[in-house]
């Protein structure tokens, strides 16, 4: 199903856009205080906890290219490839849950081995 109205995807798309382009304090604007957030490195808890480590990766992000993009009325799933300065590009995708506009969990893939170990 894809449809560029839902309330979710449109949460999404607005994170997204922000996050590609290192806009964090904008993203930041429709992420809830207490999101729960799974990611490749592990488990990350709170807004604050969220914008440091998606600041700490902004510095090898050079953005990304939407593959697709789904939506309802509280859940949206974006597949897209990351291009980073490390990997030019890997399949990435991230599942949210919006409440009240706001994102109130993400689940976060890709393939973390691409990357070198540091």
């Amino acid at each position: 199903m894809s449809n560029n109205t839902s309330p979710a995807l449109q949460v999404a798309l607005a994170y997204h856009e922000a996050w590609k382009n290192r806009d964090h304090a904008t993203a930041m604007k429709v992420v809830a205080d207490n999101v729960v957030s799974e990611t490749p490195f592990g488990p990350v808890e709170g807004g604050e906890a969220l914008h440091k480590g998606e600041s700490e990766f902004a510095h090898i992000l050079k953005g990304a290219t939407m593959v697709a993009a789904f939506g309802d009325e509280t859940t949206a799933l974006l597949m897209y490839y990351t291009h980073t300065i490390p990997v030019p590009s890997v399949l990435s995708s991230k599942y949210f849950k919006v409440e009240n506009g706001k994102i109130t969990e993400i689940k976060a893939l890709f393939d973390k081995s691409q990357f070198p170990v540091q």
